[in-house]
């Protein structure tokens, strides 16, 4: 199956404006994110989605293709759907472009679970991290997923659930990598979004709020997403092997 790897990489940003083109190393973010990418064993081509030209022109200059998008989207999954109808492919990946040190094997492990769960008429498929930290457990920013005994999403919330009633759980981290057949997109931007992926502000909710499962695996720790410009200081020690 044909697999296509789309960066949505947008230049506004309320919290770090012009975020794609950010030096990580002497080289802009997005070069990164989409090096990461080719390096997935099971990606057979990677393409910008982007409604800046400044970011286009220096992914073209770099070798990469790329999509021009409109700039009103609400979500990058909304971005992805309108690269997909420019560029077909079987199964779409939407690689988060602040996720400059993903580990390829994740973006592997999210293409083998779609895969394998077309079968049971699954079409969407995404990533967590098996452990929440205490500090993850606290904040806002970061997604629970709870997953069901079958390997699909039973939920998701920026509130710490399951709830510790009668027994403490372990929480698990949303990844913000999904991956799509081309059926599932089209669907995906043809609804509204629904009360409770407005409330929470997790795409993916969108899905579920319709009546769709989607399928989940945990994927590999050690990637850092860029929110702010301080993060950029953390990555860089990662790169230099300098992490304390």
């Amino acid at each position: 199956m044909t697999v296509l790897a789309v960066i949505p990489a947008r230049y506004a940003s309320t919290r770090f404006p012009g975020k794609p083109l950010a030096p990580i190393a002497g080289r802009p973010m997005v070069l990164h994110v989409a090096e990461r990418a080719k390096a997935a064993a099971t990606i057979d081509d990677v393409l910008v989605a982007t409604d800046d030209e400044r970011i286009a022109a220096v992914c073209r200059e770099a070798g990469l293709d790329v999509a021009m998008t409109a700039a009103h989207h609400a979500t990058g999954t909304d971005r992805l759907a309108e690269a997909a109808a420019q560029r077909p492919a079987e199964i779409y990946v939407n690689v988060q472009g602040d996720e400059p040190i993903i580990p390829p094997e994740s973006i592997d492990i999210v293409v083998r679970t779609l895969r394998d769960s077309l079968e049971k008429g699954i079409e969407v498929s995404t990533g967590y991290l098996e452990h929440a930290t205490p500090a993850q457990e606290e904040s806002t920013s970061c997604v629970h997923l709870v997953p069901t005994m079958d390997g699909c999403v039973l939920t998701f919330s920026r509130l710490p659930i399951p709830c510790a009633f009668q027994e403490t759980p372990d929480r698990t981290v949303h990844v913000g990598l999904y991956a799509f057949t081309g059926a599932a997109l089209a669907r995906f931007a043809a609804r509204a979004r629904g009360p409770v992926e407005r409330a929470e502000s997790i795409e993916l909710m969108r899905f579920i709020e319709y009546g769709e499962r989607i399928a989940c695996a945990p994927v590999t720790p050690g990637s850092i997403g860029v929110d702010h410009p301080e993060d950029i200081a953390r990555i860089e020690a990662v790169l230099s092997g300098n992490v304390q």
